[in-house]
């Protein structure tokens, strides 16, 4: 008997379903236990997008008014500092969306929205590799005239999933990090 037979069977992680026993019948399909009711929604996934649009657009105004600004106090005619824009923009195409959720498991907005990215074969986070792949994904089918449509609007019928073309590029899944509680029913009252 070796080491790993004397402490026992190991824990079966959460996200994997139970190990088929003998005389159970046939074994279960080996899909995620991500249930339809944690997948992200759409109507939250649209305001996660457009809290980000914002957020970018704040990060990206920062130095511009600082660039006009300094022009305005120091008289320069040259368009040469306005780079520094087009370098912010640059860094921010690989650090705002996927460093994000590499580390925390989503942008600004999604987080705001209690969204997470995580890889649909585990529920774990993206590495930074995935979800900048991930982010290139999405801004790839962005650019092309109507894939860019069909990339926002694939979620409306993937199922089980909800996943957009730049998920399944990856493997990766929006899910709820938080859920409201169910609404109460009122007690009925019957009317005497």
């Amino acid at each position: 008997m070796n080491a790993t037979q004397a402490a026992g069977p190991s824990p079966v992680p959460p996200h994997m379903p139970p190990p088929e026993r003998p005389g159970a019948g046939p074994a279960p399909t080996r899909q995620p236990s991500l249930a339809a009711q944690t997948v992200g929604n759409q109507g939250l996934r649209l305001l996660a997008v457009a809290i980000d649009v914002l957020t970018m657009a704040v990060i990206l105004a920062l130095p511009s008014a600082g660039i006009g600004l300094f022009r305005g106090l120091v008289n320069i005619s040259s368009q040469a500092p306005f780079g520094l824009v087009l370098v912010v923009a640059l860094a921010m195409s690989f650090l705002y969306s996927p460093l994000m959720t590499a580390l925390f498991g989503g942008t600004v907005g999604k987080l705001t929205c209690g969204l997470r990215v995580v890889r649909l074969t585990d529920g774990c986070r993206l590495s930074y590799g995935q979800a900048l792949g991930r982010h290139w994904a999405h801004w790839v089918v962005g650019v092309v005239p109507v894939l860019g449509q069909i990339d926002a609007l694939f979620c409306l019928w993937d199922r089980p999933f909800r996943q957009c073309l730049h998920d399944k590029t990856v493997g990766s899944v929006v899910i709820r990090s938080r859920m409201r509680p169910p609404q109460a029913t009122p007690p009925l009252i019957p009317l005497a």
